[in-house]
This record gives C-alpha cells, sequence and structure tokens, in this order.
C-alpha cells in the first residue's frame, strides 16, 4: 500500500509526519491528475488539479509559523507559478459553465453567447494550451515535492499551527470588512481566498472534534461557494464587455444573480467570522488539547 493522500492530519501519527504526508498526497493526487492516470476528462484533470494546489497552499498557511518565511516564501511562490500555468486552461470552461447556470436568461442570448465563448475557446488552441500547461505545471510540482523532506517541520504540538491559523483567520476576518465596505470584484475575490483556506484548515483540523470541525468547515465552504459563483458571473460579465457586448437580458441576469449572492454571502460570513482572531485561536487550540488528554486517558477518538 502507498502512503496516504488524506488531507487530514491524523492524530495517530506525529504532526510533522502528517504535514509532509497531506502535502505530497496533494502533489501527487495533482500530478497524476495532470498525467491523466485517473478517469477525468482533460477539463476535469485541470479542474482537480487546481483544487488539490489550493489545498497544499491552505496547509502551507497553516504551518508557516512553523516553516519559517524562507520557506514558506518560495514554496508558495512555486505553487502559485503551478496554478498560473493551469489557470488560463480553465478560463473557458469556467466560462461555460457559468452561462449555463445562470437563470432568467434569454434563450437566445444564452445561445448566442455559447458560439462565442466556444469560438473564442477554439481561436486560441485551448486543448494544446492544456497539454503544454500540464506539462509545465508538473515540472514545477515534481521539483516542489522533492522538497517536501526538507521543510523545517519540528514541532508536534499546537504550537507549529497556531500562529499560520490565527494570522489566516484575521485576514479572512479583515477581507470580510472591507467587501462589506466596498464589494468590489477585487475586494470579494481576495475575501474568497482566505475563507477556502478556513474551509481547508477546518478540513485539516477534522480530528480535534469531527463534528465541531466538519460544521464549521461546511459553513465555510458555502460561504466559499457563493463567493465563488459571485467572481465567475463577474469575470464572464468583463469578458462579454471585452468582446461585443450582449443583449440586456444578460447584464440584467448577471446583476440579479450577483446581488443574491453577496446578500448571503455577509449573513454567511457573519457566521463563520464572529470570532476575533485570538479567540478563535484559543478554542481551536482547548480542542486539541482536549484530545490529547482524552488521548492520555485512552479514550477512544473518532478522527
Amino acid at each position: 500500500m502507498g502512503e496516504s493522500r488524506a488531507y487530514r492530519l491524523k492524530e495517530s501519527e506525529p504532526l510533522p509526519e502528517a504535514v509532509a504526508r497531506a502535502a505530497r498526497g496533494r502533489i501527487d493526487r495533482a500530478i497524476d491528475e495532470l498525467l491523466g492516470n485517473t478517469g477525468s476528462t482533460p477539463v476535469e484533470a485541470v479542474h482537480e488539479a487546481r483544487k488539490d494546489l489550493k489545498k497544499l497552499r491552505a496547509l502551507l498557511r497553516l504551518t508557516r509559523g512553523e516553516l519559517g518565511g524562507r520557506t514558506f516564501a518560495r514554496e508558495n511562490a512555486c505553487l502559485r507559478d503551478a496554478a498560473r500555468e493551469l489557470a488560463g486552461a480553465r478560463d473557458s470552461d469556467v466560462m461555460l459553465e457559468t452561462l449555463d447556470g445562470l437563470a432568467n436568461l434569454p434563450a437566445g442570448e444564452g445561445w448566442e453567447l455559447r458560439k462565442r465563448i466556444q469560438a473564442h475557446r477554439a481561436q486560441n488552441g485551448d486543448g494544446g494550451d492544456r497539454e503544454a500547461a500540464a506539462r509545465s505545471a508538473v515540472a514545477i510540482l515534481k521539483e516542489a515535492r522533492r522538497r517536501v523532506d526538507d521543510w523545517p517541520l519540528e514541532r508536534d504540538s499546537f504550537g507549529a499551527l497556531g500562529k499560520g491559523l490565527e494570522r489566516s483567520y484575521r485576514r479572512g476576518r479583515r477581507d470580510f470588512d472591507a467587501a462589506m465596505e466596498r464589494p468590489t470584484v477585487e475586494s470579494l475575490h481576495a475575501w474568497r481566498k482566505r475563507v477556502k483556506d478556513l474551509w481547508y484548515h477546518h478540513t485539516l483540523l477534522r480530528s480535534v472534534w469531527p463534528p465541531v470541525m466538519e460544521a464549521a468547515g461546511r459553513e465555510a465552504h458555502e460561504l466559499s461557494d457563493r463567493l465563488g459563483q459571485d467572481h465567475d458571473l463577474a469575470l464572464l460579465a468583463a469578458w462579454v464587455e471585452e468582446n461585443g457586448g450582449a443583449g440586456p437580458g444578460f447584464s440584467e441576469a448577471v446583476a440579479q444573480r450577483r446581488a443574491e449572492l453577496q446578500a448571503e454571502a455577509f449573513v454567511l460570513g457573519g457566521r463563520v467570522y464572529a470570532e476575533k482572531p485570538k479567540a478563535f485561536t484559543k478554542r481551536v487550540k482547548g480542542l486539541w488539547a482536549a484530545r490529547e488528554a482524552a488521548a492520555r486517558r485512552g479514550v477512544p477518538h473518532t478522527g
């Protein structure tokens, strides 16, 4: 049996080993997708690999205090480069999916826009670009995997995670406030990145108390989904504007749906970021300590 690829810090293994295992698991999974070693279509493979890269960068942010500034900056930049290689190949796919999900759009307008996006994809050689991007990303990821063994992971305690967890939550709360005050495409997208980190951090820390961490993770996931849909609509609208425009039905449908999504996101955001950063981190640290105390007493714990 190969090494587990579970995206979770299991209580049954020392934290340094768990972090390295989770990192290698995301890298291996992304490489398998991009090399065609799964049942995914080329479109699905790029999508899945990009998700793995986001999860891996969230892991880096969680362990930033342990990794140190130099290692974190190097690995984060490397993974950002790999993600950028895949971004262009994903754009047209996202636009088509977003268009398909847009309600209240006159049928004629939807059909016309779909033809234009497909023509754009064909004209820009999307298939070849996708393969070239995948090859480049795989090369970057293979180098990154070799460096995981050299990551400075030492502490087998919450101390290795606390600083990164609090920093990420603080940034998310700050970006929530900024988006509430001025809900631009840029501010909402910046907030969404931090929400995704929070979702993935709850996934990684599931074992500290599964029911609690899963519930909080679902809230963050729902919030990320609303913000993601809003961002995709904004990008679609911008592309349409830059490439010939569309009828009033399209603009009205986009504006209505974006208003709905943002209203839902701000309600969810108020719940997800209700705590202050230090209080949030202290609570998670307390759950970690309770889990360790239970383990010392030999009490079974589901993780």
